[in-house]
């Protein structure tokens, strides 16, 4: 999928800002890293050219990157963009200290181009999602500092060794980041082929009451027995996540899908086919949920209160004892799973169908669609193209030839 501007690259901009003109990133190549000159290196720190009163830092290399994201109940995010410099070289761990000190109370006090370039391509990389997932977003709250920290270790039984690094934080509030359902939260589809340098992590926390249900891929790092007691997930460089990733479900406090999910697992089919027809409109939707990690907007009501049984009942009068065709049909319709109603649309419309239109058909949001349809195509299910400002949906044996018109018959 080809977008006009790339979120997941966007995210590393603030690489370039750090480390100045002396030492630019490309980050228009949306291919993946194949080999050591497309690697994302630390970023350079350099310090305003002036009367010389500062240390000037131009090769001096960060050794660890970290992109935090703090996702909040309300869908919002705190992004932190954190940079370290370990002072570990006694020959000049001294001198770089002191000089960093200098960069620090500059970088502190004012208002520098390197921050002001971070606020304007992070607005433009919210602007970005924006325009992509067809939520509202905004950038805000944003705030920088630079410290030195000191980490002190047990070496022996008497003994401490300590750690003295640099720390530079860039953070902004993204409101809309993630997408909300009343009971869950999906972060990751504003993510596209987000490259990780070799030291270069990315951390997605749980914020407030917010509890993992699912994250992606599976291979991230948290502390603890469970994901669901974990507060937050690591992936470490290198590597590039796929289109959508990383992604992570989030539960909100008072969720009570994962018990109605434990509920239905326990019980054969016909049991689960009887709930659904009988009330248990929550508890199906808790299962489409949890197979599909997005949320249930747009699922029809399953299930209506049946008439009283005192009142006469038609249907029931009928000599054939045949229930009415259009209920067999919403009911048909009820159990298809989000996959199956999609490509089911898509057939009636002739085996292609331009995304937008499919999230028209089914009233889902945009982000909902744009992750089930991507989601769908990894399966192989559908296939996109992408031409001008839209995407063409189609069914295997129905895409259109680059040379023509997608609906050119």
């Amino acid at each position: 999928m080809n977008r006009s501007a790339s979120v997941g690259f966007v995210v590393l901009v603030v690489l370039t800002l750090v480390a100045g003109a002396s030492a630019p990133i490309a980050v228009a190549d949306t291919g993946p890293i194949t080999s050591p000159a497309a690697e994302t290196h630390p970023a350079a720190m350099a310090t305003p050219p002036d009367d010389g009163q500062f240390a000037v830092q131009e090769a001096q290399d960060f050794d660890n990157t970290t992109f935090e994201i703090t996702v909040h109940e309300n869908g919002s995010a705190t992004w932190t963009f954190r940079y370290e410099q370990v002072f570990a070289d006694e020959d000049n761990a001294t001198a770089a200290r002191e000089d960093f000190k200098v960069f620090a109370e500059e970088f502190e006090a004012n208002e520098t181009d390197l921050y002001d370039q971070f606020t304007v391509q992070s607005r433009a990389m919210v602007e970005s999602g924006q325009r992509e997932t067809g939520r509202e977003m905004e950038a805000t709250n944003f705030h920088r500092s630079a410290q030195i920290e000191e980490e002190f270790t047990a070496v022996g039984v008497t003994d401490n060794q300590s750690t003295t690094t640099g720390v530079v934080e860039m953070s902004f509030t993204w409101e809309g980041f993630a997408a909300v359902d009343a009971d869950r939260l999906v972060v990751g589809d504003v993510f596209e082929n987000l490259p990780l340098g070799p030291s270069q992590a990315i951390v997605i926390e749980a914020g407030g009451d917010l509890t993992f249900h699912s994250v992606e891929p599976a291979d991230g790092q948290y502390a603890g027995t469970s994901l669901e007691e974990a507060e937050s997930v690591r992936w470490n460089g290198q590597r590039e996540f796929i289109d959508g990733r990383p992604r992570a479900v989030f539960d909100r406090p008072g969720n009570t899908d994962t018990s109605l999910i434990a509920t239905i697992d326990g019980i054969g089919p016909g049991l689960y086919l009887l709930g659904a027809f009988f009330g248990l409109g929550l508890a199906a939707a808790a299962v489409i949920w949890y197979r599909r990690y997005g949320p249930g907007a747009g699922e029809p009501a399953i299930g209506e209160s049946p008439p009283d049984s005192a009142q006469p009942a038609p249907a029931a009068a009928d000599a054939a004892g045949e229930l009415p065709e259009e209920t067999d049909s919403i009911a048909d319709e009820e159990l298809l799973t989000d996959e199956d109603r999609v490509v089911k649309l898509i057939r009636e419309n002739g085996g292609r169908m331009k995304q937008v239109n499919i999230v028209d058909e089914t009233g889902w949001s945009k982000s909902k669609v744009s992750m089930l349809l991507s989601d769908m195509e990894d399966e192989g299910t559908i296939s996109k193209l992408r031409v001008g400002r839209e995407n063409i949906i189609s069914l295997e044996g129905f895409e259109p030839e680059a040379t023509k018109s997608p609906f050119e018959e």
